[in-house]
């Protein structure tokens, strides 16, 4: 297949790095100067301790404009994706959307394509510069149709140990279990500044994490309240020694996904007159850390 991905962060690097492989990728980036290096130097991909240089992936910056492709892959960040939208909305190939959170569905209406498939990415990973990404973790990408016959889709029916990809039938189920599990680690881990497996195995930061839970489930209305905690439980220990994503953001001084997860839950509790202390609670402590850089 000819694959495109727009993204130069940890999942795009990622993603084209495993994807070289078998299929014709180009990286799309925002700026000429990261593609420049991609190009010239290589992307590299580390792995269980060993670097590959993988030298057979184009990079373009995405202002140059999105060539043909038989699959498109959109890794930027939910908050990211109104500066991206000029790009892709006129387009017709499929895509493929690998954000956190829940508003990106939001944009995906204004869309020309008539395949639309949503993931979500359950991999660890980890940007070292411009073109070297590792693979701290492996996991699945589930994919489920917003728009469009799933089967059509060859990427996600091919076999693939290293880097498998699997099906999911109702994308809103999907993103939300995706949801809960970012809700409770990401916002928790960020501001007591610990792995994720910190929330478990210290048993103070352990009440928080059931604390936090147990409100997320009551402004979703989880039907499945149990099962949902344990999900997000093991979550939390299989990536044990993982820094999420938004404590690395913090700690680069960066902006955060916290809109898209705590902000998107916040709203659907004011819409219900729901209580959500501790998750705004927490989510102003990441808007203040935001605003100091960190």
């Amino acid at each position: 297949m000819r694959i495109g991905i727009i993204g130069g962060g940890a999942i795009g690097l990622l993603f084209a790095a495993q994807l070289s492989g078998k299929h014709r990728v180009t990286l799309y980036t925002r700026t000429t100067h990261q593609a420049s290096i991609i190009n010239h130097d290589g992307l590299r991909l580390i792995e269980k301790g060993e670097c590959r240089v993988l030298d057979n992936i184009i990079s373009k910056n995405l202002d140059e404009g999105i060539t043909d492709h038989d699959l498109l892959i959109v890794t930027v960040k939910q908050y990211q994706l109104p500066d991206i939208m000029h790009a892709i909305e006129h387009l017709e190939l499929p895509l493929l959307f690998l954000q956190n959170g829940y508003g990106h569905i939001a944009h995906l209406t204004q869309l020309k394509s008539q395949e639309i498939y949503v993931g979500v990415v359950e991999h660890g990973a980890l940007r070292h510069n411009e073109n070297t990404v590792e693979h701290t973790g492996l996991g699945l990408t589930r994919v489920a149709s917003f728009k469009g016959d799933l089967d059509r889709l060859s990427l996600v029916s091919e076999k693939k140990e290293r880097f498998p990809f699997t099906k999911s039938t109702d994308y809103q189920s999907m993103l939300l279990d995706k949801l809960v599990v970012n809700a409770v680690i990401n916002p928790l881990t960020a501001i007591l500044q610990v792995e994720n497996g910190g929330l478990i195995a210290n048993a103070f930061y352990y009440q928080l994490f059931q604390e936090l839970f147990d409100e997320i489930s009551a402004i979703l209305e989880l039907d499945n309240k149990a099962e949902s905690f344990e999900h997000v439980k093991s979550v939390c220990m299989a990536t044990a020694g993982n820094r999420s994503s938004m404590l690395k953001d913090l700690e680069k001084g960066s902006q955060t996904e916290i809109d898209a997860i705590l902000g998107h839950i916040l709203s659907v509790a004011k819409g219900k007159g729901k209580a959500d202390g501790l998750a705004s609670s927490l989510y102003k402590m990441i808007k203040g850390k935001e605003t100091q850089g960190g």
